[in-house]
């Protein structure tokens, strides 16, 4: 990025040390079971759009530098940091829920973990 141009060494990403989900798409259990064919075009049109922001690098940079006002140096190096941790399949890292199901419990002063099955539906990632 820019500073590392002038010089400054680049500090780790918080994300490459400790994988916890940090986005994902949520919904009710109603819209699950009353509009799933809603959901899953709604997953595949997020993971299309990812491999499309993958695939033409010059475009999504160009999308961030409206969205966000940047100029190319900061939104090419926010695409760099990002593409990197977008999920090919929308599953978020198994170790990643794990440590959110950890910290869940640690703030909620649970006496066990939470089920992550009660809070993550794979089934529209997994088809």
């Amino acid at each position: 990025m820019t500073l590392e141009r002038e010089g400054f060494r680049q500090i780790p990403f918080v994300g490459d040390l400790i994988p916890l989900p940090l986005a994902g798409l949520g919904t009710t259990l109603e819209k699950i079971r009353k509009q799933p064919d809603e959901v899953q075009r709604l997953v595949r049109a997020t993971l299309r759009g990812i491999h499309y922001a993958r695939s033409n690098k010059q475009e999504s940079v160009k999308a961030i530098m409206d969205w966000a006002d940047m100029d190319r140096p900061r939104a090419e190096g926010s695409f760099d940091m990002a593409v990197t941790r977008w999920s090919n399949s929308g599953a978020a890292n198994p170790q990643g829920i794990q440590l959110a199901m950890e910290e869940i419990k640690m703030e909620q002063k649970l006496d066990t973990l939470p089920d992550p099955s009660k809070a993550f539906d794979w089934r529209f990632v997994q088809r």
